[in-house]
C-alpha cells in the first residue's frame, strides 16, 4: 500500500511540478539573476562568491546554486536542467506531505493529502522556477519531519542545508513549529547543533572572511532584519496581501472550505498551529513576496486531505491534470511572442557589439548571452553604436535604428541600435 500510494504521488508529480518546465525561456529577473550565479560558479571553478552580470552577488545563500551545477552537468546548460531543482524539490515535498499525514492518521488520508499537495496552484509555478524557495521548504519541511520523528541530529543536518539555501529563516521557521507542536526541548541536540554550525556556517564564515562588513551588512541586515523591519522597503505590501494567494491556491477546494469544521479533528490542531504561525509571521513582515507561503501548504493539505472525501479529491486532481496540461500550451504560445528570445537572437548574431541596458534590466538576457551588460540611466552615458536593451516607451529617448520591438508578459522591449 505505502509504495503504491508513493508510486503514484511520485507519478502525478512529474505532470504537476516538471511536465512543460521548459516551455518558457527563463525569466527577469529573479530567474536568470539565479541561473548567471549558478553558470558562472560553473564556469569558473570558484563554487564560493557568487556573481551576477559580473558584480557580486550578496543577496543569496549557494545552495540553489551548487545544486543547479551538478543539473548542469548532468543535462546540460538549459531550462529543464535549470528549473528541475524547484521540480524535483517540490516532489519531495510530496512525499513529505503524505508521510506526515501517515504519521497522524492512516494510509487513505495520507494519499488524499498528498494529492492535495500536488493539486495546489501555487506549486506548479514555484515548482518551475529557477529560484531557491522550492529547495529552501523542502529542507525545513524534511527537517521538522526528521525532528517529529525523534531524529534530532538529521533535523539538524537539513536545517543546515535550509541554512545554505536563504539564510535564518530556514532555522527559525521549523524549529518554531516543532515548539508550538510539542513544546519540549528534546530539539536542543548538542550533536546535531554542533553539525549545523559546521555545515550551516562554514560557507557564511568564509564570504565573511573575504568580505568582512560589507558581506554582513547586505545578507545578514539589509537582506534579513531590514526587509523584515520595513527599513527597507523592496516589496511593502499591506497585512492581508497573503489571504488573496492562499484562497487563490485553494482553487479547487473552495466549495468546502466551511466545511471543515464539522469534521474537525484534535490532531489537526499542530497542523493548525504550523499554518497561522507562518501566515502570521510573513504578514507581519514589511516586506512581502508570494513564495514566502509555501512552508504552510503541507500542513494545509494535510488538514485538507482528512476532511475531504476521496470522491472529491480524485475530481480535484483530474481537473488540476487538465489545468496544467492547458496552462502549458498557454505558455507555449506566449513564449513563441516574447522579447526574450528574439532579442537574445539579435545579440548573438551581433557579437562585435556593446549591449547595454537603458533604464531597465532583462536579467535572462545576461544568462543566455553570457555577457557584462552595464545598465545607464542617461542617454548621454550610451556608447556609439551599442545594441540598447530598453523599454519602448523609452526607445525615442535614446535615438538611433529600433531593431526588434516585442512584448515581455504585458511589457513591451525594444532594441535600439545608438546613433
Amino acid at each position: 500500500m505505502l509504495r503504491r500510494d508513493l508510486a503514484i504521488v511520485v507519478a502525478l508529480s512529474f505532470i504537476f511540478f516538471i511536465v512543460g518546465n521548459w516551455v518558457l525561456s527563463i525569466t527577469s529577473p529573479d530567474e536568470g539573476r539565479n541561473l548567471d550565479a549558478s553558470l558562472h560558479m560553473l564556469e569558473t571553478k570558484d563554487f564560493i562568491v557568487p556573481y551576477y552580470n559580473c558584480q557580486y552577488r550578496f543577496e543569496k545563500p549557494p545552495m540553489f546554486y551548487w545544486l543547479t551545477d551538478l543539473d548542469f552537468v548532468v543535462f546540460g546548460v538549459n531550462e529543464f536542467s535549470g528549473r528541475i531543482v524547484s521540480g524535483i524539490s517540490a516532489t519531495g515535498l510530496s512525499i513529505l506531505t503524505y508521510l506526515l499525514a501517515l504519521e497522524l492518521f492512516d494510509s487513505s488520508v495520507a494519499l488524499k493529502a498528498g494529492l492535495v499537495f500536488l493539486t495546489f496552484p501555487h506549486n506548479w509555478i514555484e515548482s518551475r522556477a529557477a529560484t531557491p524557495e522550492m529547495v529552501l521548504t523542502f529542507f525545513m519541511t524534511f527537517g521538522l519531519f526528521l525532528f517529529l520523528k525523534g531524529r534530532y541530529t538529521l533535523g539538524w543536518v537539513s536545517l543546515a542545508f535550509a541554512f545554505l539555501s536563504k539564510g535564518p529563516v530556514g532555522v527559525i521557521l521549523p524549529t518554531a513549529v516543532y515548539l508550538l507542536w510539542k513544546r519540549d526541548l528534546r530539539i536542543v541536540n548538542p550533536r546535531g547543533i554542533l553539525l549545523f554550525l559546521i555545515i550551516g556556517s562554514s560557507w557564511y564564515l568564509m564570504m565573511l572572511w573575504k568580505f568582512g562588513y560589507a558581506y554582513f551588512y547586505k545578507f545578514f541586515l539589509h537582506e534579513n532584519i531590514m526587509r523584515f523591519t520595513g527599513q527597507k522597503s523592496i516589496h511593502p505590501y499591506p497585512f492581508w496581501y497573503y489571504a488573496p494567494i492562499v484562497l487563490a491556491n485553494l482553487l479547487f477546494y473552495l466549495p468546502k472550505l466551511p466545511s471543515l469544521r464539522k469534521r474537525w479533528d484534535r490532531r489537526l490542531n499542530p497542523l493548525l498551529l504550523w499554518f497561522l504561525f507562518v501566515f502570521i509571521f510573513y504578514s507581519i513582515a514589511k516586506n512581502k513576496l508570494h513564495h514566502y507561503m509555501l512552508f504552510l501548504y503541507p500542513p494545509l493539505a494535510v488538514i485538507l486531505g482528512y476532511s475531504l472525501s476521496k470522491r472529491y479529491v480524485k475530481v480535484a486532481t483530474s481537473l488540476g491534470v487538465l489545468t496544467v496540461l492547458v496552462l502549458t500550451l498557454i505558455a507555449s504560445s506566449i513564449e513563441k511572442e516574447r522579447f526574450t528570445p528574439k532579442a537574445v537572437e539579435v545579440i548573438k548574431d551581433n557579437p562585435n557589439s556593446q549591449v547595454v541596458f537603458y533604464k531597465t534590466e532583462l536579467s535572462s538576457l545576461v544568462f543566455y548571452t553570457r555577457r557584462c551588460i552595464p545598465k545607464v540611466n542617461n542617454p548621454k552615458d550610451i556608447p556609439e553604436g551599442a545594441l540598447v536593451i530598453a523599454k519602448y516607451k523609452h526607445a525615442k529617448e535614446i535615438g538611433g535604428e529600433i531593431v526588434l520591438v516585442s512584448e515581455e508578459f504585458g511589457k513591451k522591449f525594444a532594441i535600439v541600435r545608438s546613433p
